[in-house]
């Protein structure tokens, strides 16, 4: 079981934010996606990337303890991001954004390339065209609705299948243990998120212009995003690398948990 990791709160030029670190070595800083909180974070993976990199794990605006007076906006979400970034000081960080999370990690790197490192993208996309339907009315669904029945649905969805009692048992035993971590999704963070994904439009010429090294992951089976996004990314971001697991759906880093940190740790060491 791994130790329980402490919740931190840093002041930041326009608000404040919750994180958790752990590690030692180049920064990486981990983006969270639509409707998500830390404890969506595989275990395995986040002490695995932990034994070559410092991560930091923030969370999103209105969800735990982080707030902001930045636009209620993609690149609010964006600016939080810098913020939190300038506030602890770090140098260079390679920026990792999970679904929604790399939405945000692309509106950074437009404005301020020069802050980051590089990418990774894990079953992201350029805008939530690629974002299959129903999945913001099951959230909001769970959330006001939070019986067996609705989380089943969302379940279904973010893996593409039901999983197993095995594989359950493993989730269960593979959430980040954060010390008095009661941080629910919120209908106000919903609301911030819905915004600005409905208004963030693609940005491909933006997309073409960015020269950083990007890892791009997908799983073929993704129901949430379609897995031509990763292919649209990896077309229009020429210093990037697409690799794509057959299975896991838009939760797949849990079934590849080790392997994706592995591929994250291989390319970032051998730029």
């Amino acid at each position: 079981m791994s130790k329980e990791l402490e919740y931190k709160i840093v002041t930041t030029k326009h608000g404040q934010t919750g994180y958790v670190s752990l590690g030692n070595g180049q920064p990486l800083v981990m983006l969270v996606g639509y409707s998500g909180n830390l404890l969506h974070w595989n275990s395995e993976l986040i002490y695995r990337l932990a034994e070559k990199f410092t991560v930091y794990l923030p969370d999103n605006r209105r969800v735990g303890l982080s707030e902001s007076n930045n636009d209620l906006s993609m690149d609010g979400l964006a600016q939080d991001v810098v913020d939190f970034i300038e506030a602890l000081r770090l140098n260079k960080p390679l920026l990792c954004g999970w679904s929604m999370g790399g939405i945000i990690a692309q509106a950074l790197a437009y404005e301020r390339a020069d802050l980051i490192s590089g990418m990774v993208l894990i079953a992201s996309q350029p805008d939530y065209s690629y974002t299959l339907g129903g999945l913001h009315t099951l959230v909001r669904n769970l959330r006001e609705h939070p019986g067996r029945e609705n989380r089943e649905k969302l379940t279904e969805l973010f893996f593409s299948e039901l999983p197993s009692i095995e594989f359950r048992k493993y989730l269960a035993k593979s959430i980040l243990h954060i010390a008095g971590y009661v941080y629910p999704y919120n209908e106000h963070a919903q609301q911030l998120q819905d915004h600005a994904v409905k208004n963030w439009l693609q940005q491909a010429e933006q997309l073409e212009q960015l020269s950083m090294p990007v890892l791009i992951t997908t799983a073929r089976n993704d129901m949430v995003t379609k897995p031509e996004a990763s292919w649209y990314l990896h077309a229009k971001l020429t210093s990037s690398k697409l690799i794509s697991y057959p299975t896991g759906g838009h939760f797949f880093m849990h079934k590849y948990a080790v392997e994706l940190a592995d591929e994250i740790i291989s390319y970032t060491f051998r730029l």
